[in-house]
């Protein structure tokens, strides 16, 4: 490959300035941009969804132009991409085909929009935007496995220049599906064409279908790898049922950056391993603001909702228990912060007659289990525990 010192000088540029963009821009503005340079990203979690909003729309133009030429993204814009390239460059004079690799990258592409159709989109933390802004987001502290999961990928290019973006690449495989499909448009496709062409076709057929039933068929078979009893954490408000959240959620790190109180941590000890990543709930050092409804905008694939904040304080992420023993009333101690914390309004003081003794408790209708009063509780005698049932699915903009 040539070397072009302007080119090169710009994309150096650029993988600078963008991990400063996805570490100082809002959530809001990365969750857009991660949808509109990632047809992959938006149309699986489109279909995942069931809702064609905003981000979809945003990933129209770059639809088009990765219809009109092939693997557009990779040759001009994909940040990953620059950055292997010239990983791959330290070893000059190397050069691999891979004709022989198969192409993963197709196939998980195929794997997970298959997936989508049955709401279980399965490869989706492979985007390499997703990867690429889980990377920068760990320059903050917030993601740091995946900065150790690119620097795999760097390693892996040193080695093997080109092989991510030639054979696994989900994103990758997804543009060249779509310019192998729009190649055998039986339109374009003249009558006398060779037989080589019309088999390729046919092979390309094969592959479509049975990559998208397959993914569909392990969507449905997803749900029954987690063990039913395995407990489950804290989810932000709008999460997703848990079934569909391992898939549906790219791991992107959006929310943990996003939140303003900074409880949304990413699980890195999971009781399943379907949870790695997963955003879990933190209310040790503060609570989830009733002000505040930023994790569903910065979800990319409506993992978490995007909802109004009245609608998010609406949404219930626990239900608030009192320790009675361990309440300093039972050692006639008076307290009271967790009363005067509520901002629901949902814990209150009962005297009882017959003890002729007081205690804290709880009113379930009021309670959205947002910490307030977990955070100050000073012997901790207040832990917020899941509800039971599924979880309500998200109704806004995915």
């Amino acid at each position: 490959m040539t070397f072009r010192p302007g080119r090169t000088s710009g994309r150096l540029v650029l993988l600078v300035a963008l991990p400063l963009a996805v570490l100082f821009l809002p959530a809001a503005v990365v969750r857009l941009a991660l949808s509109a340079l990632s047809p992959f990203l938006s149309v699986s979690s489109a279909l995942a969804a069931r809702a064609a909003g905003l981000t979809l729309l945003c990933a129209l133009p770059m639809a088009v132009l990765v219809v009109w030429r092939r693997r557009f993204f990779c040759r001009f814009l994909c940040p990953v991409g620059w950055l292997l390239t010239t990983c791959g460059r330290l070893r000059p004079g190397a050069h691999y085909t891979y004709a022989r690799v198969p192409r993963l990258g197709q196939w998980a592409a195929l794997l997970t929009l298959g997936g989508a159709v049955a709401a279980c989109p399965l490869f989706l933390f492979l985007d390499p935007l997703v990867l690429f802004s889980g990377a920068a987001g760990a320059t903050a502290g917030a993601h740091w496995a995946y900065a150790v999961a690119f620097a795999g990928l760097v390693l892996l290019s040193c080695a093997l220049p080109g092989l991510w973006c030639a054979r696994l690449c989900p994103l990758g495989g997804f543009q060249d599906l779509v310019a192998d499909v729009k190649a055998f448009n039986p339109r374009g496709v003249p009558p006398e064409a060779p037989e080589p062409a019309a088999g390729e076709a046919k092979g390309l057929a094969r592959r479509v279908f049975f990559g998208l039933c397959g993914g569909a068929a392990v969507a449905v078979a997803t749900p029954r790898l987690a063990p039913a009893a395995a407990p489950v954490p804290l989810r932000p408000p709008g999460t997703v049922d848990e079934d569909m959240l391992w898939t549906l959620c790219a791991r992107c790190g959006n929310c943990v950056r996003a939140c303003p109180a900074g409880i949304i941590r990413p699980d890195l000890a999971p009781s399943h391993p379907t949870g790695l990543l997963l955003p879990a709930l933190d209310f040790s050092e503060a609570y989830c603001l009733d002000d505040c409804a930023r994790c569903g905008e910065a979800c990319p694939t409506g993992a978490i909702a995007h909802l109004s904040i009245a609608a998010k304080n609406e949404r219930p992420i626990g239900l608030a228990r009192i320790d009675q023993a361990a309440c300093l009333l039972s050692i006639e101690v008076e307290c009271g912060v967790c009363v005067t914390v509520c901002p629901r309004k949902a814990i209150f003081e009962e005297f009882s007659k017959q003890t002729y003794s007081a205690s804290m408790h709880v009113d379930a209708a009021r309670c959205n289990g947002c910490g307030a009063c977990l955070a100050v509780c000073p012997p901790q005698a207040i832990a917020i525990e899941p509800l039971d049932g599924v979880p309500a699915q998200p109704d806004g903009n995915a």
